[in-house]
């Protein structure tokens, strides 16, 4: 899968990342401070979903997921991602969101069936009222806080997305040129 938004490509790497792209991933979450630890930035490599890159072809950004088991025993994909400050424009990130989260859905995982994908909310500028209802748009529910504090979303991969629904209906907003 390859998908565009404006200058930026979206590349599928989901557990078939290349040496060369894992290593490229591990020095950007160096150069970026990202990810501090070595043995973090290892692991972390193999669980590349999307690479970001601008239109010279520099990586702008990732997205990630590990597995992870919720209290009723369901295993879902835990997601993250970063992207470079300069690369922070507006509706980029729920491009690769909704892209990684699409790509999930329909991925058959070896360790077997995930239920859905859930987003913890790292960044304080996510717990904001109008980011709330993006979540809401975007088709993920939330499920509380963490013991620190952080918003919790998820969306099950056996429900029709907010996205996928105005998609079916024409409705929501409209998309940026490229987008």
């Amino acid at each position: 899968m390859k998908l565009r938004f404006g200058d930026y490509v979206l590349e599928d790497v989901y557990l078939c990342a290349s040496e060369e792209q894992r290593r490229e991933s591990m020095a950007f979450w160096l150069e970026h401070k990202a990810v501090s630890d070595p043995n973090e930035r290892a692991r972390r490599s193999h669980e590349v979903v999307v690479m970001v890159r601008n239109g010279e072809g520099e990586l702008a950004g990732l997205s990630t997921v590990g597995l992870t088991r919720v209290g009723d025993g369901r295993i879902f994909y835990a997601y993250r991602m970063f992207m470079r400050p300069r690369d922070r424009v507006p509706y980029l990130m729920w491009k690769v969101t909704d892209g990684s989260r699409d790509l999930l859905r329909n991925f058959t995982h070896p360790q077997g069936h995930v239920a859905g994908l859930l987003i913890v909310t790292e960044n304080p500028k996510l717990m904001r009222r109008g980011m709330k209802r993006d979540f809401q748009r975007h088709g993920y529910h939330y499920q509380g806080k963490t013991p620190q504090g952080l918003d919790v979303w998820a969306v099950e991969f056996g429900e029709t997305s907010g996205a996928q629904a105005e998609a079916a209906t024409g409705m929501g907003r409209p998309q940026r040129p490229g987008g």
